[in-house]
C-alpha cells in the first residue's frame, strides 16, 4: 500500500470510529429521554467550540440576542460558514461536479472554531 493510501485509510477509519462513538453517545442519552450533552464537554469537562450553539440559535430566533451571545457568541459566523459550505456542495452536486471546497474554507473553519473555543473557555461555565 502506498503511503498516501495508508494515510487516507487511517483517516477514514478514525473518522468512522468517531462517528460510531458520537452516534452511541447520543443514542444512550436519547434512550433515557434526555437531550445529549456535548460529547467533548462530557469527556473532558471543557466546552467545545459549538457548545451552547443550539440554545444560542433558539434565543436568536426569539430575538433575544443578549442571551444568544452569552450561550455562544460565534453562532452566526459558524452558521454562515456552514450554509456557505452546504450551498457550494449542493451546487456542485446539482451540476454533477466533483465535490470539493476551496482551500481557504479549511482555514476559515479553523479560525471561526478556534475563536469560538477561546470565547467559550473565557466565558462563564454557567452557559456551557
Amino acid at each position: 500500500m502506498k503511503p498516501q493510501r495508508a494515510v487516507h485509510f487511517v483517516l477514514r477509519t478514525v473518522a468512522a470510529a468517531m462517528l460510531v462513538v458520537y452516534g452511541l453517545w447520543n443514542l444512550v442519552w436519547l434512550a433515557h429521554f434526555r437531550v445529549p450533552p456535548s460529547l467533548f464537554l462530557g469527556l473532558t469537562g471543557l466546552p467545545g467550540p459549538t457548545t451552547g450553539g443550539t440554545r444560542s440559535l433558539l434565543c436568536l430566533l426569539r430575538g433575544d440576542w443578549q442571551d444568544s451571545l452569552a450561550y455562544n457568541a460565534m453562532t452566526v459566523p459558524i452558521l454562515g460558514l456552514f450554509f456557505f459550505c452546504v450551498t457550494c456542495l449542493a451546487l456542485q452536486l446539482v451540476r454533477r461536479q466533483r465535490l470539493h471546497l476551496p482551500n481557504w474554507v479549511l482555514w476559515a473553519w479553523l479560525g471561526v472554531l478556534g475563536m469560538a473555543w477561546m470565547v467559550k473557555l473565557m466565558g462563564s461555565p454557567a452557559y456551557w
